[in-house]
């Protein structure tokens, strides 16, 4: 649930930006002080403290709730999702919990600072790998979906001449095609590609952005997993009966 928060701390410890008192405890993002435990209650410290940080008073910002509560939100979706699915096991259930932690991380950090944490990736793609030995062992659908969507992204990074998305996102591809396999790939692209054009542009007619401000493709990108995870199979079955 402070997904957003440890995202904060890791990119203030890696640039060195606030003085850190106890870089293994939670601290304040401006003056580094430890946070004391109920400073950290998700939403609820949010509302006590008034969105402000207690020991400073500075304002924080208002993803903090907004993230937190769609973490719950999103963990609610999954186990809805799932629950009927006779195997739907208790390993798959905390790994799933893992990956949903990590792509909310993923989206977030991208959102801020413009880049996909290669450690964060990297639990991804073990995870999808230790999903694919449990269910789909010899299965090479996964494992095709996941070079082939590492080599498609990987094209579109080099024909932008690097500008039209970072490497970061070409390494997130092999995640979702490992993990989500074929025809689900295709939809977590499509809706991916679809969303990121329709924001981009409504950005553009409020003047919000330039044609030249970027724009972080891999919240789009994690949002189209989701999507895919979730309503994948429902949404191919459409589409193939009805075009």
């Amino acid at each position: 649930m402070l997904v957003y928060r440890k995202a904060i701390e890791y990119c203030l410890l890696k640039n060195k930006k606030t003085k850190i008192i106890n870089k293994n405890r939670s601290f304040c993002d401006y003056c580094g002080i430890q946070l004391k435990w109920y400073e950290n209650i998700p939403v609820i410290s949010w509302v006590i403290q008034s969105g402000k940080a207690r020991c400073c008073q500075k304002k924080l910002p208002m993803l903090y709730p907004i993230v937190e509560i769609l973490m719950g939100i999103l963990f609610v979706v999954f186990y809805r999702s799932q629950i009927s699915d006779i195997r739907f096991q208790v390993l798959e259930l905390i790994f799933g919990l893992i990956i949903i932690v990590f792509l909310v991380f993923s989206a977030v950090f991208d959102l801020k600072y413009m880049i996909l944490p290669d450690f964060s990736t990297i639990v991804l793609v073990s995870s999808a790998l230790f999903l694919w030995c449990a269910r789909y062992f010899g299965n090479l659908n996964y494992v095709w979906s996941a070079i082939l969507s590492f080599g498609f992204m990987g094209f579109l990074y080099l024909i932008t001449k690097k500008k039209g998305m970072g490497f970061g996102d070409v390494k997130l591809a092999f995640f979702m095609g490992l993990f989500l396999g074929y025809p689900k790939i295709i939809v977590a692209f499509y809706f991916a590609f679809v969303i990121g054009a329709l924001i981009s542009l409504v950005l553009l007619l409020l003047k919000k952005a330039k044609k030249k401000t970027p724009i972080p493709f891999g919240p789009f990108l994690i949002l189209g997993t989701l999507v895919a995870w979730w309503q994948g199979d429902n949404i191919s079955k459409f589409l193939i009966s009805n075009f």
